[in-house]
């Protein structure tokens, strides 16, 4: 039996049975998603597998080749973030942030950016390879800036902001983004 999404192909005449069939036998085999199986094998190409992927998670889709983002919108997310969530962020609208994605479920991901960039994420579905693409076109080294470091206290502090501070270098990259910010915004 065909999978719903081998079935959305089917319907919108994108593929045979024949192709979906072959496609089936090759994802039982080696495994994979059927769509990106699909496009390997020359059955579809990559704007059709977008927007069957985006009628079947009822998101819109875009082709990142064909969109242009400022660079102020780019800063919204750090490399290393937008890599390890696998999206890039295309335009803000007030607080609403529309970001592109892989995978539009993955709520952890779009949680960590709302807390981030205190947007709320509208997800638009982009493929594997566009994603990687844009990642290596906007984002160009996988080592970004270099480690934002909290700022030492002065001897004139008080012992409980040493302490603070001393912690506050221990953080993990990720976290110690968001402190910084902080920090810069209340100087």
């Amino acid at each position: 039996m065909p999978s719903k999404f081998g079935q959305l192909m089917l319907w919108a005449n994108l593929i045979t049975e024949e192709q979906l069939g072959e496609a089936l036998e090759y994802q039982r085999l080696n495994g994979g998603r059927l769509g990106e199986i699909l496009s390997k094998l020359g059955a579809i190409s990559a704007d059709d597998l977008i927007r069957t992927l985006g009628m079947k998670y009822g998101v819109p889709t875009v082709n990142l080749d064909h969109v242009k983002i400022d660079r102020q919108t780019l800063d919204l997310i750090s490399g290393a973030s937008a890599r390890a969530h696998r999206l890039i962020p295309l335009n803000r609208s007030g607080s609403n942030l529309m970001c592109a994605m892989e995978d539009p479920a993955r709520i952890d991901s779009i949680n960590e950016i709302e807390f981030q960039t205190g947007c709320r994420l509208q997800p638009v579905l982009v493929t594997k390879e566009m994603m990687s693409s844009a990642l290596d076109r906007h984002y160009p080294s996988s080592a970004d800036s270099p480690r934002p470091r909290a700022k030492a206290a002065s001897p004139a502090k008080s012992p409980l902001v040493g302490d603070l501070c001393s912690r506050i270098e221990r953080l993990p990259r990720e976290k110690l983004v968001y402190v910084q910010r902080f920090l810069d915004a209340i100087e």
